[in-house]
């Protein structure tokens, strides 16, 4: 059984990622983020450097700004699919 898949569904993410998500209030969440969703996102506070699942961890800052830090978890440039996440990944 694989540890990821290259599908953008729940059932494909990193198998520690739901685990990890669920155990604290750290605002931690993964995404499946494409080759397009990378560009449309490049000139946001959502940038990347790679496309493939993608942890993401929000917090405002002391001034009141959204930070946000992200980290590839699993990089891939063949990430097919796409789950409701426009908000934050937009698909153009």
């Amino acid at each position: 059984m694989a540890l990821w898949g290259k599908t953008d569904t729940n059932g494909n993410e990193p198998k520690f990622g739901a685990h990890h998500e669920a155990m604290d209030s750290s605002n931690f969440t993964i995404y499946g983020v494409d080759p397009t969703e990378v560009g449309v996102a490049a000139t946001t506070a959502y940038a990347v450097a790679h496309g493939g699942w993608v942890g993401i961890t929000t917090y405002t800052a002391s001034d009141g700004r959204l930070r946000v830090k992200n980290e590839v978890i699993v990089a891939t440039g063949s990430m097919t699919g796409d789950q409701a996440d426009d908000a934050v990944f937009a698909d153009s």
